[in-house]
Formats: C-alpha cells, sequence, structure tokens
C-alpha cells in the first residue's frame, strides 16, 4: 500500500499514538484529545495532498501551504498554539519526530516487504515533515519574537547537519550535528572555511558554493562520510541560496539528511539480486554482465583472457544421501577453496547447482592457466568435512581462450560448457581446453570405426526382429531384422549410431554380409516357430545396393540368400532408383533369381513411380509411417494412405504399413484393405529369444505386447 493512501486509510489509528507520544512530549499532560491533535490530521492531510502531486525536478514549491483546503488549520497555526499552550520549540520538535516515527513505523510494519520506491516515498514524507515542521517553528519563533534564538534551538534539536555559509565560504552558523560531522565543538565551527572541513571535496569544494551562487539555484546531491568514528555514513544534501530583498545571493544555506539506512538497503537489494546467496559469490546474472562487458572490453583492445567452466564431480550422490543441508555446506567450502586459487582481480560465480565459472582477466599463458586449474583440482580434491562426515568429490573444468576459440560471450560460455564434458568423459578430475574436443572427436571416431570392424568376429553384433502381423488374421507372418550392436562400454546402439559411419569407411559390404547370413540362417527356425513359411525382411544400404566394389560379398550374399529360399525380403528405399537403371536391373534379376523378393519401404516420400514398381517386379510396399500416424480424418493421412493401399493392389503388390502405435490405427488400416502392418502397438524389436519365445506360444501380437 502506497504511503499516501496508507495515511488516509489508517489516520484514526495514527492520531490514538499521535494522543499517547503527545501526552508524554508536552509540559502539561491534562490537556484535552482537541488540544492534543491541534491540526496534525490536517498538516497529516497536506502533506498526502502534496506528496500525491507529481515531484518536480527541484521541489522548488516546496513550502507547506497552509491554506490548501485540506490543511486549513496549518503548521503554521500549530506553531502558535503550541506556544499558547505553554510548550517550547523543544516539544514542538519532539512533537514532529514522534509524528514522523509513528508514520514510519505503522506504514512499514504493514508491508511484506520494502521496495526501493518505498524507500523513496519515505523520504519524501521525511521531506514533507521537516517543512511542515520548520513552519510550525517559524510561526512559534515570530510569536516568541526572539527569532535567531530560537531558530538556533530548533536546527541544534535536528539530527540532519545544517549550516548557513557566507559567500567566502565561512560557517555563520552550524547545528550541533553538523559540528559532530566535522569533528569539532559546536562552539568553535563557526568562523571556520568550509573547505578546509575533513569532508569529501565534492561535497565542501568551493565550485558547489559558486554554482549556487551564481546560478541562483538550489544543488542537491549525495555524498558518503566517514565519521571520526570511523564509521561510513551516507547523505543527501541540498544548497541553497539565500536572497536578500534586493534579489542578490547574500549566504548560502545546507542540510543534510542521512540516508545510510536506505543505501545499505538498496545494497542489500543489489547483492541479493546479483550474488549468490549461498556461496556468497556472483552468481549467473553478474557473471554474465561481467563476461559481456570483458568480452567487449577484450574486443576492441585484443587483451587475452580465459574462462574456466567446472562442475563438481559426485556431487548429486553426496546431496541425495547426506541430505541439500550437507550439500549446501559442501558448495559454500567448495567455493571458498575455488576463490583463494585465483587473484582478486579474477571473478569466480556459481552458475546454479554444482556448476561454477571463473573469469581469468589479462592472461593468455598457458602455463598460468594451467597452474591454477591444477591447483583448483587439488583444492577440491582434499576430503571435505560435513558434519561427523567426511567426503571426496573432485571436478572437471573445461577452458575456453580469447580470441583463439571465439569473441562473443556466448560462443564462449558455450566452448567452455562443451570442454568441461569432455574432461567429464575423460574419467572426471581433468582439465581439458575447448582446442582439444576436435582432437577427441577425431581420436574417437577412429577407435569407434576400430571397434566396429571387430564387431563381427568378437560377435557383437545381434539381429532383433519386429513383428510384422497380417491383419486378416492378427498372427505374426513375418519380421523385419534390425541390427544393434552391443558394445562394450556404450551399450546396446541401434544402427543410427554407427550405420553411418561404416557407410563413410567402407565397412557397410561386411556389415551387410553379416546380416544376411545371420538372418538367412533363421528363417527355417521361426518357420518351424511359427508353423507356416515365415519371411525376413533386411534393410539394405542404396549404396552398398549398387556399389560394384563391394563384389566380393555379393557371391556369398546371393548364396546366403538362396539357401533361405522366398524367406527373404530386400527393404530398399525409394533413393535406390536414382542410380543406374541398367545395373540395377542386374543387381534385382540376380536377387530373383537367388528366392529374394523386393519391398519398397518409406513408400510415398521419394523418388519412385508406377513404372518403376512394375519394371522391377518389386513384392511388397512398405507405406511410410508419417501417412500411418497421420490419421485424423481431416488430416490427408487416411485418404493418402488408402490411395496407394488400392494403387498397389492393381498392381498385385501387397502393402505393409509401418509405424502402427494405437487400436484405432490398426483398425482403419484393415478396413482400408491394408495386407500386414508393423509397429510399437503389437512389439518394440525383440531380440531372437524373446521372439522365438512369441512365435512358440502362438499367441496374437494384439493381446500380447512384450515392451
Amino acid at each position: 500500500m502506497k504511503l499516501t493512501e496508507f495515511i488516509r486509510t489508517h489516520m484514526e489509528e495514527i492520531l490514538q499514538v499521535w494522543d499517547y507520544d503527545a501526552k508524554a512530549i508536552l509540559p502539561n499532560p491534562d490537556l484535552s484529545r482537541e488540544e492534543l491533535r491541534d491540526h496534525v490530521e490536517q498538516i497529516l492531510l497536506g502533506i498526502v495532498v502534496e506528496l500525491e502531486r507529481p515531484a518536480t525536478g527541484h521541489e522548488r514549491s516546496s513550502l507547506f501551504n497552509p491554506d490548501h483546503p485540506d490543511c486549513i488549520a496549518s503548521a503554521r497555526i500549530h506553531g502558535m498554539e503550541r506556544h499558547n499552550l505553554g510548550a517550547d520549540i523543544v516539544h514542538v520538535t519532539n512533537e514532529f519526530s514522534a509524528l514522523r516515527l509513528t508514520v514510519a513505523q505503522l506504514w512499514l510494519n504493514s508491508l511484506g516487504t520494502v521496495e526501493p520506491s518505498d524507500i523513496e516515498d519515505l523520504n519524501r514524507f521525511n521531506r514533507k515533515i521537516d517543512k511542515a515542521l520548520a513552519q510550525s517553528v517559524q510561526r512559534y519563533a515570530l510569536e516568541k519574537q526572539k527569532q535567531g534564538r530560537l531558530f538556533e534551538t530548533m536546527l541544534s534539536s535536528l539530527p540532519d547537519p545544517c549550516y548557513i555559509l557566507n559567500l567566502e565560504g565561512t560557517f555563520i552558523y552550524a547545528n550541533r550535528a553538523m559540528a559532530e560531522l566535522c569533528d569539532l565543538p559546536a562552539d568553535q565551527i563557526r568562523g571556520k572555511c568550509f573547505w578546509e572541513m575533513p569532508l569529501p571535496a565534492h561535497y565542501n569544494g568551493k565550485s558547489q558554493l559558486e554554482k549556487v551562487v551564481h546560478q541562483k539555484q538550489e544543488s542537491r546531491g549525495e555524498v558518503e562520510i566517514q565519521s571520526a568514528r570511523g564509521n561510513k555514513r551516507f547523505f543527501e544534501y541540498v544548497y541553497a541560496p539565500v536572497i536578500d530583498d534586493k534579489g542578490q545571493v547574500e549566504a548560502v544555506s545546507g542540510i543534510g539528511h542521512d540516508i545510510t539506512l536506505r543505501k545499505q538497503s538498496e545494497a542489500k537489494i543489489w547483492r541479493h539480486a546479483n550474488y549468490d546467496l549461498l556461496t556468497n559469490v556472483p552468481n549467473r546474472r553478474l557473471f554474465r554482465d561481467r563476461l559481456d562487458q570483458h568480452a567487449a572490453h577484450s574486443d576492441r583492445t585484443g587483451e587475452p583472457f580465459a574462462l574456466l567452466f567446472i562442475d563438481l564431480d559426485n556431487f548429486k550422490a553426496i546431496n541425495d544421501r547426506l541430505g541439500h543441508d550437507a550439500g549446501d555446506e559442501l558448495l559454500k567450502d567448495a567455493a571458498k577453496r575455488i576463490v583463494a586459487c585465483v587473484r582478486q582481480s579474477d571473478t569466480v560465480a556459481r552458475m546454479g547447482g554444482d556448476e561454477f565459472t571463473i573469469l581469468l582477466l589479462d592472461t593468455g599463458n598457458l602455463a598460468f592457466i594451467k597452474d591454477i586449474a591444477r591447483n583448483i583440482l587439488a583444492e577440491l580434491d582434499r576430503p571435505f568435512r560435513l558434519g561427523d562426515d567426511e567426503v571426496k568429490v573432485s571436478g572437471s573444468i573445461g577452458i575456453t581462450l580469447f580470441p583463439e576459440d571465439g569473441h562473443s560471450a556466448q560462443q564462449l560460455l558455450s566452448n567452455a560448457d562443451q570442454a568441461m564434458y569432455l574432461a567429464k568423459q575423460s574419467g572426471r578430475n581433468q582439465v581439458c581446453f575447448y582446442n582439444q574436443i576436435m582432437g577427441h572427436a577425431r581420436d574417437a571416431r577412429h577407435q569407434l570405426v576400430a571397434e566396429l570392424r571387430q564387431a563381427p568376429e568378437k560377435q557383437q553384433l545381434e539381429l532383433y526382429y519386429q513383428p510384422i502381423v497380417e491383419l486378416s488374421s492378427e498372427r505374426i507372418v513375418k519380421a523385419e531384422a534390425l541390427l544393434r550392436w552391443q558394445h562394450p562400454e556404450r551399450g546396446l546402439l541401434a544402427p543410427g549410431k554407427f550405420l553411418g559411419l561404416a557407410e563413410e569407411t567402407g565397412l557397410m559390404g561386411a556389415l551387410e554380409h553379416w546380416v544376411f547370413e545371420e538372418a538367412a540362417a533363421s528363417t527355417d527356425r521361426l518357420t518351424s516357430l511359427a508353423g507356416l513359411p515365415f519371411q525376413i525382411g533386411i534393410n539394405t544400404s542404396p549404396m552398398q545396393f549398387t556399389r560394384s566394389t563391394q563384389d566380393e560379398y555379393l557371391e556369398a550374399d546371393l548364396d546366403a540368400l538362396a539357401r533361405s529360399g522366398a524367406n527373404v525380403i530386400l527393404e530398399m528405399p525409394e533413393s535406390v532408383f536414382l542410380q543406374s537403371m541398367q545395373s540395377l536391373g542386374e543387381r534385382f534379376s540376380k536377387l530373383q533369381e537367388a528366392g529374394v523378393q523386393l519391398a519398397l519401404d518409406d513408400f510415398g516420400t521419394g523418388h519412385s513411380s508406377l513404372a518403376y514398381l512394375k519394371r522391377f517386379n518389386v513384392n511388397y510396399l512398405k507405406l511410410d509411417p508419417s501417412f500411418v500416424q497421420n490419421d485424423s480424418p481431416d488430416s490427408g493421412g487416411q485418404t493418402i494412405a488408402e490411395s496407394i493401399i488400392a494403387m498397389a493392389h492393381k498392381l498385385g503388390i501387397q502393402v505393409i504399413a509401418k509405424g502402427v502405435e494405437t487400436a484405432e490405427q490398426k483398425d482403419w488400416l484393415k478396413e482400408a484393405g491394408c495386407d500386414f502392418a508393423q509397429g510399437h502397438y503389437f512389439s518394440t524389436p525383440l531380440p531372437m529369444e524373446t521372439f522365438s519365445a512369441l512365435l512358440h506360444n502362438g499367441r496374437q501380437t494384439s493381446s500380447t505386447i512384450p515392451q
């Protein structure tokens, strides 16, 4: 709630507290309620109206207006009435201090959190109270006809420094707060020169005074002052020219308002926004800002720097085992150890979780960077004491360099992150530079090629079988053989992880030869288990299908396929028709002479035509999954699929639908006359033993879905 709204809404509550405070302040404790509240409500309403006006640059219309309709009984009248009640100037000052404190405490207690705008509202309110106080005291002084003495009493009682300087900068008057700020007794400050005081030059320098005198305008600012006791205080100050009746400046008045609490609140808010509250190091936001600035600076100057990305190894296991409190303690200790390894000019930040970054400025010295990284690893490798437990973690560090690896902050962060993951993959507790990634990738590729070359003889290859169901009977009558590589370290790899590499390195012929031999050898067993001639579909690469350099395997492959009779279906992508028609016809003829049937895979998305299908005696079309899964009536998928099925049947070709995932898809395909279907609705690809058991049990896949 805004301060002005709070005052209007809680006026009675404020006045009730005021009654209690005023009784304690004023010399006569038997005053009536009306006398205690003498003009206070109108003063507050007048302040509210003043605060609700848009603030001006210097708030020059700053005199408290006694003629405003909301404050007819004004602060001036309040001062006069207090004089008539026997109060002195100190009582009046203390009343306003109590009123200021009452409103501030009641309002701040009503707020959940204090925002910077709330602090500014409170400062404006304080300034209005000060102005109202000044008006009240001025009228009081006029009533007593002792203006000089009373003004000095009033100002001396204020906690804020107040003073008047002549045009030469000498103190004509200074209250007790100003004398204390200058570390002088109050009776000795008059006659001293302002700029000789132990104060910051931009606050008490000659230029400030000359500006006010020459421009006849107020001057405002903020200043940080270290007191004689060593405490830092912040003041918001105003210099104002004192104009005589001829319009000339005859003196300069100054007042300072202590804003230390506000500055501390602002600093706390800034720190919360830019620092990690757990580890007390910069957070992601501040680090990114510093990285952006330094990248831009170094881009202009060419100065090198390094970015380190650190991830704690084994942190999650410790956090899960010992709890989040222990994990927090580990992170705090880890941050301290990392900070101790770098220079004060460098930046250590926590990016979140157990990830830290370091900005090493003004260095391209690899030996120096490596030493820092190794020191960090050594520090993180030391045991951490967490309560009664002692645990060990390590670190993985990725390093990227400017300008060698990149110029933008985003690119550098990405580089360091990638290098860190390489360090983690290399065994953890490692340091890796970004420029090592490409070399590592080449080494890893060479190693994978060598391992793939040896995979057949080491018996690491295996065929998985995905059932193909006859839709009219819903029985398994065929299967697609899918190659898997049981890698000793990476686990079971699907073809997408290695077949591209096999094509690039000339290993595809050997792999397909293994697949043909294995599939052909399994047809008899599967036929026996199924109780009917059982066909196995084998995928082939278009490159291998037409490349003459692989003829070393051709005769052996044809012999293996011929031994299986008509139990092998060779599945080809539509792109095979982009090859030479003459060589393609020769290859097809040899396969068909061996009893192999042909299937065109993923039909509908490639380059085939009806002429090709008829010319090369294709036996099956495998309908692309996109037509099956895009099966809503309005999508067009059903219409296209049904058209393909009808067209194929006209040519004497059977259709196998791929990617069936729901009973609804199966039902409409069956209704459309599709011959066969496969997909996860029936079963995922299965190893031979599991697939054999499925056939042996003679169960229909519509009721058995081994996932």
